[in-house]
């Protein structure tokens, strides 16, 4: 990847990763004190979601141009999951059919920490069209490839296209997590989350950035921000920012990995790509579920306030 990160061109940003129908539910606190019923009117939601969806939503809310690649069923799920894609003009040739919807079911507190339980159904060993993908990728600006087994066979295609490839690790424990590595390797841009993190954050991304081909590495500190780690630059923390207070985490994650590479493809230094990816974030954990519809210019007035 050129010294200058991602040069500003014409293309899309192509997303392969997966899309689910996930069902949110409001509790009290953790754990979960049983309870034989709850009535929560107005409160369960049912929505497309998935780490594909809420990058390529997000990106696409910011003004990237973006094609997603992904699996979908021919069940109920199925078709609540194409309905959204097709709102959002993301139902193009790379989506592809598969036997059954992955589905997720997510508990979220009041003070908005999320609990996730999901069933990726047949996908995980579902395989998505080499030839299919080597097509998409024409004219890419960037690959964002998540860590889904389907995608782990696409990223020697798309670094055999010479298409830099952006990857978030989510909530890996280690360089030496054995699952992660082929992302790892193939990574220009690497984000994860400190949660289940075994050594100090600082710690990770030098060895990362030592170990491995990654440029930038970028870590999720939760409230504490995000952590910035360039090759041959000093590594920076940027605070979080959370201009609607908290409201539910879920999918804050993807819309900090989204926001940073939206501001990287626009031409800005990393350092004003973490700062306006924590603003996006921010924005996600004061909406209830994933879907974070921020634009650009919402972002910047938000960071001219905040001075």
């Amino acid at each position: 990847m050129p010294r200058a990160y991602l040069v500003p061109m014409a293309g899309s940003v192509l997303v392969a990763g997966v899309v689910n129908v996930q069902q949110t539910v409001p509790v009290d606190d953790f754990p979960i004190p049983y309870s034989p019923v709850r009535y929560l009117p107005h409160q369960l939601r049912v929505e497309a979601s998935g780490v594909g969806l809420n990058v390529a939503r997000t990106l696409q809310a910011l003004g990237s141009p973006v094609v997603l690649a992904t699996m979908t069923g021919a069940d109920p799920a199925g078709a609540l999951v194409r309905a959204e894609l097709e709102s959002l003009r993301l139902l193009g040739d790379g989506i592809v059919g598969t036997a059954h919807t992955p589905t997720s079911a997510v508990l979220v507190d009041k003070a908005g920490a999320r609990q996730i339980h999901t069933d990726l159904k047949d996908v995980p060993d579902a395989v998505y069209p080499p030839e299919l993908f080597a097509r998409l990728l024409r004219g890419a600006r960037l690959a964002v490839l998540s860590t889904i087994e389907f995608n782990r066979p696409l990223l020697a295609i798309a670094k055999s296209a010479r298409v830099p490839i952006a990857v978030d690790v989510q909530t890996i424990t280690g360089v030496e997590d054995d699952y992660s590595q082929p992302w790892l390797r193939a990574a220009d841009i690497l984000f994860c989350s400190a949660e289940r993190l075994e050594t100090e954050p600082n710690s990770f991304a030098a060895t990362a950035l030592a170990r491995f081909p990654a440029q930038i590495v970028v870590i999720g500190l939760g409230p504490a921000g995000a952590l910035l780690a360039v090759r041959d630059r000093p590594v920076r923390r940027v605070p979080a920012v959370a201009p609607f207070g908290v409201v539910d985490t879920t999918g804050a994650g993807d819309a900090l990995f989204a926001g940073f590479l939206h501001s990287l493809l626009a031409g800005r230094d990393p350092n004003a790509a973490a700062e306006r990816a924590v603003v996006v974030a921010g924005c996600a954990v004061g909406t209830p579920g994933a879907a974070t519809r921020i634009t650009d210019a919402r972002v910047t007035d938000l960071l001219a306030r905040s001075q």
